[in-house]
């Protein structure tokens, strides 16, 4: 799990890992735009149909994809198809427990605390996988949960309830990353080298939208969250929005953990709790307080000194 150290390779993987984090930071609020135009009765529907809409639409480009590719080295299905299920798996199950927090949190509030998945994800790689971290890289995923505690503040704390929840989801999404490492492996036949290994992280993104897809496609056609009359068309519009951004977001995701390892890779993508923040900084300036609250400026100074925690725990991971 540890990051190849040559420098190109290194630097390429953490700008596709901020690359990820700033889309996935636009993504959550247009998960929220969406659950909030909607009455309060009707926004579980509406945040679950975005979703459901959302992984049809990805599914039916990634099969495109795929075809468009014809990967002629793709091995035998059984031995990617364990990983492909726990990847998607996992990260779907994720994915509706987080959509239902944004029904009620600012995504500024709730994505600084989803860097907390480093500390989980290199819990699990050192107790259960047998792959011990080094001092400086303890230290590293150190300092990335004390910038995502920083970042939030006394003002800016989660409810006790969302709390439990929100660490299920980091739960969740660090399980999903091992089993995407453990499926870009399965794929990559084509010895050493990083563009080899990159073609094996697109094509394992591919084909774990590919299988969203199918789980969500009947559900969709089965009329489950069906929009309100009048409104599917704007329902299917914003699932395409949603889909671009967060395809974008996948890409440079697996192109990250390809290069640099899920451990590394989530050190670099847990910066989209700054990124988060700013934006919703911005957003809540221009008057978008339905989105995002103004916060006080000792709020904004623990959140730089976070953003300077987290710039830290990235060179010295690298270092």
């Amino acid at each position: 799990m540890t990051a190849h150290l040559a420098s190109g390779t290194t630097w390429l993987g953490i700008a596709a890992g901020l690359l990820s984090g700033a889309c996935m930071s636009f993504s959550y609020l247009l998960s929220r735009h969406h659950a909030l135009s909607r009455p309060a009765g009707e926004r579980p529907a509406a945040a679950l149909g975005l979703l459901l809409r959302a992984h049809v639409v990805m599914g039916c480009v990634a099969t495109a994809a795929v075809v468009l590719l014809q990967p002629r080295a793709l091995p035998p299905v059984a031995q990617f198809i364990g990983p492909l299920v726990g990847a998607a798996g996992f990260y779907l199950l994720g994915n509706v427990i987080l959509f239902g927090l944004l029904r009620t949190l600012e995504a500024s509030r709730l994505t600084p605390f989803l860097g907390l998945k480093v500390f989980i994800l290199a819990l699990i790689v050192a107790t259960f996988l047998h792959e011990p971290l080094s001092a400086t890289q303890w230290l590293a995923v150190a300092l990335s949960v004390a910038a995502t505690v920083l970042l939030q503040g006394t003002a800016g704390g989660l409810p006790s309830a969302a709390l439990g929840r929100v660490l299920l989801v980091c739960l969740c999404f660090a399980i999903s990353d091992l089993f995407i490492v453990r499926l870009i492996d399965s794929l990559d036949a084509s010895g050493p080298g990083p563009s080899g290994r990159l073609f094996a992280a697109v094509l394992g993104m591919l084909l774990t939208y590919v299988f969203c897809g199918v789980v969500c496609g009947p559900i969709v056609l089965g009329g489950w969250c069906r929009p309100a009359a009048g409104t599917a068309g704007p329902a299917w519009r914003m699932a395409a929005a949603y889909a671009c951004t967060w395809l974008l977001a996948m890409a440079a995701l697996y192109a990250c953990f390809a290069l640099v390892g899920a451990v590394f890779g989530n050190v670099v993508q847990s910066t989209r709790g700054i990124m988060s923040v700013v934006i919703g900084a911005t957003l809540a300036q221009f008057g978008w307080h339905e989105l995002e609250q103004k916060v006080d400026w000792v709020t904004l100074v623990r959140r730089i000194g976070a953003a300077s925690l987290m710039t830290a725990a990235i060179a010295v991971y690298v270092l």
